[in-house]
């Protein structure tokens, strides 16, 4: 039997007005993965429940299973991501976290990975970190866990060292017999970047420093892979950014 009253610890994705006083908020926690739950009387200034669910919250929840939604009868915040809110050039950076996160991952099932990625990526932000670099390595290691690792080792097709570019439609590296349409011709220093970040924790992106060829480069393969596997549709961080 489902039990009524649960606890879980989370990330705040994204909050909307329900109702005169309410808030529903999506939150992405380790034990029940991602979902919605109604934060009743949130709204109003002397609420003991709205200090912990802001957006860019990090903190312990207990819910009752509603009807519709479960519905948030406690909290007690870890961490309050305050950077975001006071540096407007910081915040597209920790909202399009917060975004890619809420549309790749669309089931209640734990998924302690991702939220342990997101969490440190909002970490790092806030520590002066190359914020492009570390937004790249996390679309690579957020597709990772999603299921839809783009693949950088040997030709995708035959298995071929002697690779020539990359195919965002087949999801990986293509020799000169297996090529199609869309492959990207990549530097040999941007392919090793990739590989490096898609295997390298979040944490050690502070001591990479790559070209700003490389960088331009990864930044084409992640838009094109992401664009042709996981149909983002326009984010309003990435409108932010200027990358949509």
């Amino acid at each position: 039997m489902t039990k009524r009253i649960f606890k879980a610890e989370g990330l705040v994705l994204r909050t909307r007005v329900l109702g005169e006083a309410d808030r529903l908020v999506t939150l992405l926690t380790f034990e029940e993965g991602k979902f919605e739950a109604v934060a009743r009387g949130a709204r109003k200034i002397k609420s003991k429940l709205a200090a912990g669910v802001d957006l860019f919250t990090y903190g312990h929840y207990t819910f009752h299973r509603g009807r519709t939604w479960p519905i948030i009868t406690g909290q007690e915040p870890l961490e309050r991501f305050v950077w975001f809110r006071e540096d407007p050039e910081l915040y597209p950076y920790g909202l399009y976290l917060a975004e890619l996160t809420d549309r790749l991952i669309i089931g209640e099932e734990p998924c302690v990975a991702v939220c342990q990625l997101l969490l440190d990526g909002w970490r790092m932000l806030g520590q002066g970190v190359d914020r492009f670099l570390l937004c790249r390595t996390f679309e690579l290691k957020l597709a990772h866990y999603t299921g839809y690792s783009p693949y950088f080792d040997l030709c995708i097709s035959c298995g071929s060292e002697n690779t020539q570019g990359f195919s965002p439609r087949e999801g990986g590296l293509l020799c000169q017999k297996c090529q199609v349409p869309d492959v990207l011709k990549l530097d040999a220093g941007t392919l090793a970047l990739a590989r490096r970040l898609l295997k390298t924790p979040l944490s050690q992106v502070r001591m990479i420093r790559p070209s700003t060829l490389q960088k331009e480069e990864l930044a084409q393969l992640n838009n094109a892979f992401l664009a042709y596997h996981l149909d983002l549709g326009e984010l309003k961080s990435r409108r932010l950014l200027g990358e949509n």
